[in-house]
């Protein structure tokens, strides 16, 4: 999908790809919804995975000639990941015996912005309807939160030795454990990136398809992780030329 939209705006910017397709110096708004199929990239552990989450917004467009706009969009957007990840070690206890250790923990994190898109749209003349966006945004944070829940699975590797057999009679094994957390302030509150799109137009009813690229890192906590915001948004509108 990426390469398909980057294909596309090399196509768009060619000179011959130029041709009517807005009347010079009109305005529009298009009010528009849909879905966010929405992650992080760059993480350092490959504990992030899609979620299918809303937004909402509007865009104004000014067109600059007959092929060629500018729009300044305003969006709710929920945006975030589901987390999933596991991992197996060897862990000693104070008294060196060692422990195979498995832990899973599973979670949902949510961060939800006010992202404010500026867009270049450059229409294509071979389907009429058609455009080609890529811009800037910025993205200013309402809300975060991150839930976790860790499931710990232990049982002692020193076969044979008197520590071991030990524990063996007098404990049941393996032992679990499980725990809950709940975090808000976990990501930062700026967010820069770049969109690049498609979107189709009939009769006034547009369909908007982006890819997002954070360009800064989300992660604030003490130990952060190098994730970035990762999207891709599907929104259905209408345009009202003014």
């Amino acid at each position: 999908m990426k390469k398909l939209f980057f294909t596309l705006l090399l196509f768009g910017l060619l000179p011959l790809a130029i041709s009517a397709q807005n009347p010079k110096g009109s305005f529009s708004v298009t009010p528009m919804a849909g879905i966010n199929v929405t992650s992080f990239g760059g993480g350092t552990l490959d504990a992030y995975k899609y979620k299918v989450r809303m937004t909402v917004g509007a865009e104004a467009e000014y067109a600059v000639n007959d092929w060629l706009g500018l729009s300044l969009g305003a969006f709710y957007s929920q945006q975030g990941a589901n987390i999933d990840w596991s991992t197996a070690m060897v862990i000693p206890d104070e008294q060196g015996v060692k422990y195979d250790t498995g832990i899973v923990v599973g979670g949902k994190l949510h961060c939800d912005y006010l992202n404010f898109p500026l867009l270049a749209n450059i229409y294509i003349p071979q389907v009429k309807g058609l455009a080609v966006k890529i811009g800037l945004q910025m993205g200013v944070l309402v809300n975060d939160k991150i839930n976790l829940e860790t499931h710990t699975v232990a049982i002692p590797i020193d076969w044979g030795t008197p520590e071991y057999w030990r524990l063996m009679e007098n404990s049941h094994w393996p032992k679990e454990a499980f725990s809950k957390a709940e975090m808000t302030d976990v990501c930062k509150s700026i967010d820069f990136g770049i969109p690049v799109g498609l979107s189709y137009e009939y009769k006034n009813i547009t369909l908007n398809a982006r890819y997002y690229f954070g360009l800064r890192r989300v992660d604030k906590t003490e130990d952060p992780d190098k994730a970035h915001n990762r999207y891709l948004s599907v929104t259905l509108g209408y345009r009202f030329h003014l």
